[in-house]
């Protein structure tokens, strides 16, 4: 009989390990790898999980959810936050939805997404002015919830979505908990419960108004009252509402933090920096448009982007339940057991990557971690995200607007990785900014 992976020393009683999970999940799983390897256990609270390191891992993972690991259960939280909706829906409902996935992110469809990118980032760089100083952390919370809300409801967002939208988008966020029970009769649950009804309200409000007036909208809303699922129906207002909170929060929450640590990043690698910079300055036009034909040249740009994936990725943990007996190496993950895909070390493996810990865009120029399977900042298989090339796409043009446009450093000794129940993001980091003069842009783009 096989054995389970072995348990990480360190557990409290009853509470397991989750206490140094929510408190330092990098720390919990280096300390796991050094003491067990790739695959060692940990309890959170009772529930028994093994986590796995290394791309062969990985791959087992994402080619065996829908099969013996079931992704759907891994989300409670989410579910109950979002609905039935993009991966953290069931296998069938998730099936049916992904030809509308498929459409929305489709490449004619990028080129307007592209454009509101471009829209919302100059509003961003003009309401800074000249010069002075401003937190990028914070900046890329909202810029990336505004291109988010711009690229899938339209010009018009703000609007359609008032202040209170936003409050109950943030009460939504503020409510995802993968520890406790989703039902418990507590403050932020109900909170929850109340913004959902809410915001169903508002998307109802948005999908009446396309359904009466089609020829007045290109949007989101839209493209998914025109496009079937796989079964030939069409989404109702409850499946559009929970689609388009999925995706403002997959849209924002991941990319926002993403978006600042890689200019955070370069800007603790002046070599790197300087590279990316001068690339911008050769290619980006006085204009400041950044179309498709544009972000093609930015190879260094979009090089660094994947490189502060690896190190700093937003969606450092994914879970699964067993829903059957799995096996890792020599070890049995049991039925009901989660399994967890870490980043933090499969991204930093020494027989994967040279000197690991260093931020190192050139990394892929010498072939290192090429397997799809040992970067999972984007997760892997069927369920991969759909939004990836959108997300890159906006942080490059980010970079590339802002550096275009301004000289930038940074006024923040130390930044540290904040990790949240939902995806990770930097501590506060102020920059310090100069218009570049003559060159001022003040249209939309």
């Amino acid at each position: 009989m096989s054995q389970t992976p072995p348990l990480l020393s360190g557990g409290l009683p009853v509470l397991g390990h989750v206490v140094e999970f929510q408190r330092d999940r990098s720390g919990l799983f280096k300390r796991g790898f050094a003491e067990h390897g790739d695959v060692f256990a940990v309890s959170l609270v009772g529930q028994m999980t093994a986590v796995v390191t290394g791309a062969a891992h990985n791959k087992k993972v994402y080619t065996q959810t829908d099969r013996a690991l079931n992704i759907s259960k891994a989300y409670d939280s989410l579910r109950a936050a979002f609905g039935e909706t993009l991966f953290i829906a069931g296998k069938e409902t998730y099936t049916n939805q992904r030809a509308v996935l498929q459409e929305i992110f489709k490449r004619e469809k990028m080129v307007g997404y592209i454009e509101a990118m471009n829209v919302e980032v100059q509003a961003w760089l003009d309401r800074l002015g000249d010069q002075g100083k401003t937190n990028i952390s914070t900046d890329m919370q909202e810029l990336t919830q505004f291109v988010a809300a711009r690229a899938f409801i339209g010009p018009d967002f703000r609007d359609e979505l008032s202040d209170s939208f936003w409050e109950d988008y943030r009460a939504l966020g503020n409510a995802i908990d993968p520890v406790l029970p989703t039902n418990l009769p507590i403050p932020k649950f109900i909170k929850r419960d109340r913004a959902r009804a809410s915001i169903l309200k508002t998307v109802s409000a948005i999908v009446a108004r396309r359904k009466n007036n089609p020829e007045r909208y290109d949007d989101l809303v839209t493209h998914v009252l025109s496009s079937p699922q796989k079964d030939g129906t069409v989404m109702d207002e409850e499946q559009i509402a929970n689609l388009f909170m999925g995706l403002l929060f997959a849209g924002h929450e991941t990319t926002a933090g993403q978006a600042a640590w890689t200019i955070i990043m370069l800007l603790e690698n002046p070599e790197h920096f300087d590279r990316v910079n001068a690339e911008v300055q050769e290619h980006v036009g006085d204009d400041c448009v950044i179309d498709a034909m544009v972000l093609r040249e930015l190879k260094h740009t979009f090089d660094a982007i994947d490189e502060t994936t690896r190190l700093r990725p937003s969606a450092d943990v994914q879970f699964r339940i067993a829903d059957e007996a799995i096996t890792f190496d020599d070890y049995e993950v049991p039925e009901g057991w989660g399994v967890i895909v870490n980043a933090v070390n499969s991204h930093n493996l020494d027989s994967v990557y040279s000197d690991p810990e260093v931020f190192d865009p050139t990394r892929k120029d010498r072939g290192e971690g090429k397997s799809p399977w040992n970067i999972v900042g984007f997760g892997g298989g069927l369920h991969k995200c759909t939004g990836m090339n959108f997300a890159k796409n906006e942080m490059a043009v980010i970079v590339a607007r802002l550096l275009k446009q301004f000289d930038i450093g940074s006024l923040t000794s130390q930044v540290d990785v904040v990790t949240g129940m939902g995806a990770n993001h930097p501590s506060d980091c102020f920059i310090r900014y100069t218009r570049k003069m003559p060159f001022r842009h003040t249209s939309a783009g």
